[in-house]
């Protein structure tokens, strides 16, 4: 069998609007591990990276039906299941195959994903090993109730069979199959997230064991799972020599929940004398001095937060489960340790006013933070925060899901009571340039530019940012 795997075109203005020129588009990781998972079963495996090629509908659509697949599997994200809506139905217009989604939207949503006539299977959950027993069933023509962690349409009712277990050794996993996609040098981060190209991403773990309302939970779970240390830093050592990266950016969804692991992922890097930068995603209630000294002799350059709110009261609110002295103190200590610290927050939270989100923009600026993302809060599906917005009615009815953009967007999905779009847009232009556009941070920025890039790419980011709205 041949088994087509398609990232579902869309450009960078679509995505990511006024932020074009600093988004950043990666290799799409979910396909690469099933892919692997599929290659190693023996199944001739091809994935189409539209994005990162470049391809229109149409050029996507001609690809697909030149490699002549038995099944084709597109994934979607809740901003880019309307694309994956129309490069579905394209394909259904030229060719009988097929066609099974997968993805958090499919997961979340799959009632409302099989309504559509264009899609015959979801996926719910992780994807790889049932991806592998859907394909035996096709190949055998046995019934699809044999697979757990789908769902189908029969007789023109919608199926859903019995959950699939997470898997819980991820070392058993192979590697994605990053030799079906296009080199990584295609791939970029935004000027904020790197110091070295090309940059790969990994992830060493599944499954967050918090409760944050605005995190969707539902493919990896809150049950935690991680990969050995030794199994981390092998697929490191793979993309050094083999796919010649120069930096690893870490995208669990908290890379810290373990500290023993952390230590031992740091100490195994340097053991094998691997030249390589990387960064992570941290919880600031987390770190430690020693941690995060061991961290840096390894080779870590940058440190994330989600930091979310300058208010103590919304933290609690949304379930963060850190405070602000915590934050402080994890930026501080990063800072000591010799690295940069990169802070997430999010504009619109339940219960926010004009007088918090000032807060909040004033409590980025004390944090001597070396980059600040300000999102406007998007509810997607499957998390508590869509639930209670649907329910409070502060959910716009009247936008579909390629407006579900985090960056740049100029409309707004959720819009908490007592504020209005204007006001958070407003607000996200004042964030991004009472943050960045203040002298004495970009002096430092600057000063701080090892090479001529590094010169230019913060220059860019700081044009970008003073042409907000």
């Amino acid at each position: 069998m041949i088994i087509v795997l398609v990232n579902p075109p869309f450009t960078l203005s679509e995505c990511f609007r006024g932020f074009a020129r600093v988004g950043s588009i990666q290799q799409p990781l979910g396909l690469a591990y099933v892919a692997a998972v599929l290659e190693e079963a023996g199944y001739n495996v091809k994935i189409i990276d539209s994005p990162v090629l470049g391809l229109s509908l149409q050029e996507t659509v001609e690809t697909v039906i030149r490699m002549r697949p038995d099944v084709v599997g597109i994934t979607a994200t809740t901003p880019t299941f309307n694309r994956a809506i129309s490069l579905a139905e394209s394909l259904k217009k030229v060719a009988d195959i097929p066609l099974v989604i997968g993805g958090p939207h499919s997961t979340t949503l799959p009632d409302e994903t099989l309504a559509l006539s264009c899609f015959d299977i979801a996926i719910i959950g992780e994807g790889e090993y049932t991806m592998l027993e859907l394909l035996k069933c096709l190949q055998k023509g046995t019934s699809l109730y044999e697979v757990k962690g789908i769902a189908f349409k029969e007789r023109g009712q919608i199926v859903k069979t019995p959950p699939r277990a997470y898997i819980d050794d991820l070392d058993a996993l192979p590697f994605p199959a990053r030799h079906l996609l296009p080199p990584l040098k295609y791939y970029h981060p935004t000027p904020s997230a790197y110091r070295s190209l090309p940059q790969a991403t990994m992830i060493t773990s599944r499954g967050c064991p918090y409760q944050c309302t605005f995190c969707d939970r539902s493919v990896f779970g809150n049950k935690y799972r991680a990969r050995s240390p030794k199994n981390v830093v092998e697929e490191v050592e793979e993309l050094v020599y083999e796919y010649r990266a120069k930096e690893v950016r870490f995208w669990d969804d908290t890379f810290n929940i373990n500290r023993k692991r952390v230590l031992e992922i740091c100490r195994e890097m340097r053991m094998r004398r691997l030249d390589i930068s990387w960064t992570c995603l941290c919880r600031a209630n987390l770190v430690d001095e020693e941690m995060l000294r061991e961290m840096a002799k390894a080779g870590c350059w940058q440190v994330e937060y989600g930091i979310e709110s300058g208010n103590e009261e919304l933290l609690k609110k949304i379930g963060k489960g850190i405070t602000l002295q915590q934050i402080k103190g994890a930026v501080e200590k990063t800072k000591a340790a010799g690295m940069k610290a990169r802070g997430f927050f999010m504009l619109g939270l339940p219960g926010e006013t004009e007088q918090t989100l000032r807060q909040t923009i004033i409590f980025a600026r004390s944090l001597k933070l070396d980059a600040a993302v300000f999102h406007i809060t998007i509810p997607f599906p499957g998390t508590d925060l869509y639930l209670s917005a649907v329910s409070s009615g502060e959910l716009r009815t009247d936008l579909n899901y390629q407006y579900y953009l985090m960056f740049g967007s100029d409309e707004v999905p959720y819009i908490p009571k007592g504020l209005t779009k204007e006001v958070l847009l407003k607000y996200r232009s004042i964030a991004y340039k009472s943050f960045y556009l203040r002298l004495s941070y970009m002096l430092e920025q600057l000063a701080s530019a090892r090479s001529l890039k590094d010169l230019f790419r913060y220059l860019l980011g700081f044009i970008t940012l003073a042409r907000i709205e």
